[in-house]
Formats: C-alpha cells, sequence, structure tokens
C-alpha cells in the first residue's frame, strides 16, 4: 500500500534522546523537570539527527518541531533529510525581555531560512500578554507560520479565568513578574482569538481543554489543532475532543511531542494505538490526520499528497500479506492499516527512498516490480 508520507506535527527534537518524566498531579512540576533536561549537556543537533532519522524510517516525511536550541535541532532535522516546519519559540513573563526574544527569534529565522520557519510563543501563561501581538504582526510582515500550545491542561484555563492555582504559584517562584497585569477572564482558545493568534492561522497544539464553544470556534476560524495521543495518555487526562472536533470540520493533525511524556516519537505506532483506543474514531478519518491534515496544519504544499509532475515525491509504503477481499472499499483498507498488521517498509522523502522496519525481501520485490514497469 502506497500512501502520502506521514506528518509528524508537533514534536520537540531538542529533547531527543532523554527519558520520560513521570507524570505529577502538578502540571507544572513537571515542567520543571524539562527545564532540567534542557540544560543537561546533550548533543542537540547529533541527538535531534539521529531521532530524525528514525522518524523518517517510520513514514514521517515532514514535521512540526519547536525549535529552543539556537537552532541546533533544526540543522539536525536537516542533516537527516527531513523536512518539515522549525517554531523557533519565545519564553517570557517580562514584556522588555519578551520583546529582547522576540527580536533574537527574528534574527535566528534569518539565519535558519525563513520559508520554511515559524514562530512559537510558548504558551499562554509563559508569554507577555501585550507582546503576543506583536508577535503575530512580526509573523505576518515576514509571513512566519505560528504555533502555540493552547487549552493543555484545566490549570492552564483556571490561570487564565482566575490568576489562580498551581500556574499562580510556578511562577511566583521565580520572581514579581505575570503575563498579565489582571487575568484576561477568557479560557484559552478565547483568549487567542482576542489576541489575534486564531485570525492569523496559529497553529493550537493539543487543545486538550476544550468546551463546546471553543470547538465551535476553532471550526468558525479555521483553525488547525495538532492532537498528541501518547502525550495525553501519559498525564491520564479525560478523553480528547477529537472526535467533536472532526465533526465540526476543524482540521486536526497528530504529532507525537517529546520522549519525555511519550513512549517514544514514533508516529506510526503513535497511529495504532489512538486507533486502538479510540475505536469510536473513523480509521480513514485517522489516516488523513496523520497524512493531508498534517501538511494543511504545517502550511506544506497539499499537492505533495498527489504525485505528479514537479511536486515533491514524499510517500510511506507499507508491506503486510493483503487480506483475502475481492473489493477494497477506503475504510476497510484503513482499517486494515491500522489494525497492526501492516509496517513501514520504505518511506520516500523527496524521490529519496529509506528502508523502514519490514523485510527488506519486501522492499526489494517492490522496487522490482516498479523497475519492471518502467
Amino acid at each position: 500500500m502506497l500512501l502520502p508520507g506521514l506528518v509528524n506535527a508537533h514534536s520537540h527534537l531538542d529533547l531527543s534522546g532523554a527519558a520520560p518524566i513521570p507524570a505529577r498531579e502538578d502540571f507544572t512540576a513537571w515542567l520543571l523537570g524539562v527545564g532540567a533536561v534542557r540544560g543537561d549537556g546533550r548533543d542537540v543537533e547529533g541527538a535531534a539527527r539521529g531521532e530524525a532519522e528514525a522518524l523518517g524510517r517510520a513514514g514521517v516525511t515532514a514535521v512540526g518541531d519547536i525549535e529552543a536550541s539556537g537552532g541546533a535541532a533544526t540543522r539536525g532535522r536537516r542533516a537527516a533529510g527531513l523536512a518539515g516546519v522549525s517554531y523557533v519559540e519565545i519564553v517570557g513573563v517580562g514584556r522588555e525581555p519578551v520583546r529582547a526574544r522576540l527580536a533574537a527569534a527574528l534574527q535566528l529565522v534569518d539565519r535558519l531560512d525563513a520559508r520554511h520557519t515559524g514562530l512559537s510563543p510558548h504558551a499562554p501563561y509563559s508569554v507577555h500578554g501585550e507582546v503576543v501581538p506583536e508577535i503575530v504582526r512580526a509573523a505576518a510582515q515576514r509571513g512566519l507560520r505560528l504555533a502555540m500550545h493552547l487549552a493543555e491542561t484545566p490549570e492552564e484555563t483556571r490561570y487564565l479565568l482566575r490568576g489562580d492555582g498551581p500556574f499562580e504559584r510556578f511562577l511566583a517562584s521565580f520572581g514579581p513578574g505575570r503575563p498579565f497585569a489582571t487575568p484576561p477572564r477568557l479560557r484559552p482558545v478565547a483568549w487567542a482569538d482576542a489576541a489575534g493568534l486564531l485570525a492569523a492561522g496559529c497553529l493550537v497544539v493539543h487543545g486538550n481543554d476544550l468546551d463546546d464553544d471553543d470547538v465551535a470556534r476553532l471550526a468558525a476560524r479555521g483553525a488547525s489543532v495538532v492532537y498528541c495521543h501518547g502525550t495525553h495518555a501519559h498525564f491520564g487526562r479525560p478523553p480528547h475532543r477529537i472526535g467533536e472536533l472532526l465533526a465540526a470540520g476543524v482540521n486536526v493533525a497528530l504529532g507525537t511531542d517529546s520522549g519525555l511524556s511519550n513512549r517514544g516519537v514514533d508516529l506510526w505506532a503513535e497511529l495504532l494505538r489512538l486507533a486502538a483506543d479510540r475505536p469510536d474514531l473513523d480509521p480513514l478519518a485517522l489516516l488523513e490526520c496523520a497524512t493531508a491534515g498534517g501538511r494543511r496544519a504545517l502550511g506544506l504544499e497539499p499537492e505533495a499528497a498527489h504525485w505528479q509532475p514537479g511536486t515533491r515525491a514524499d510517500a510511506l509504503l507499507l508491506a503486510a500479506p493483503p487480506p483475502s477481499v475481492e473489493t477494497w472499499m477506503a475504510r476497510d483498507v484503513a482499517s486494515w492499516a491500522l489494525s497492526g498488521a501492516a509496517q513501514p517498509a520504505a518511506t520516500v522523502h523527496g524521490g529519496r527512498i529509506v528502508a523502514g522496519r519490514a523485510s527488506p525481501a519486501s522492499l526489494a520485490a517492490f522496487l522490482d516490480a516498479h523497475r519492471a514497469q518502467g
């Protein structure tokens, strides 16, 4: 079976090679652990390259990565031949420090090649609210994509509505700075809308804590949401509203986040787990989330899913004995593929073939047949 290449729409390649951090009742305690990993002196570029190569072998042809390493993770990804978008992260609750970090982020974007980079104000609780519209304007002026961790936890929602709870204690431990002079008293999605993020096409990362109004607002704004099933399970969160998002017409993509909150960053394995854990979801829709949905979310060439002269040749080849049926309907094919019967035999990255996990004989047979057909 030949499919469009998978798209891992949310990753943190700068955290490659780090061990998972156990889930904590207080999400902010887990966040502190992430900061410790980023300061552990690892070879970020080498680790990111290794993880990007592993992603490529497992069917991923493009990735949306949060760049928080000064460019090291992006260099590693590109050395592995993996396409995608690097979102340069901006963090800080002081107004002027965040403006300085925005300027530094734009300089890094210029060094990395603005055509395949974007900006990522980290989250509503970790970027000064008055600077967010400035980030939106800067992105618009340069034609940059935007991504933000949004509606990730109920604690985040509580902080925006009331200004208290775990995030207030978390920020107080660092000093007097706060992202808001007073709580905006808006849920995260409504706050992002008011800040101009949704109108600017900002990629909503996670979207775990949504209500009906949030779903309707995301649909009305044409927003894209990246769901990270492994991370969702790691923290034991209630069932994600991915089904409601899809039913409302929201573009949904899939991501693996990082190995700090997941059982690895193998998007194909994650897709199989998602299909097994959520039998209420249409397998054909899940395949679209993992392919065309990801391309739409990252603003990549949609025609790459349809091979024709002049388009980038990205694809995933699955190998397995086919089921004994005379007529294949699309949903039958999707159900079979996501049952675990098939494994990535090869990935095509811009016409370059990379062997996958299936037997080399399966790949050799496919290539021989392809060559025989000219």
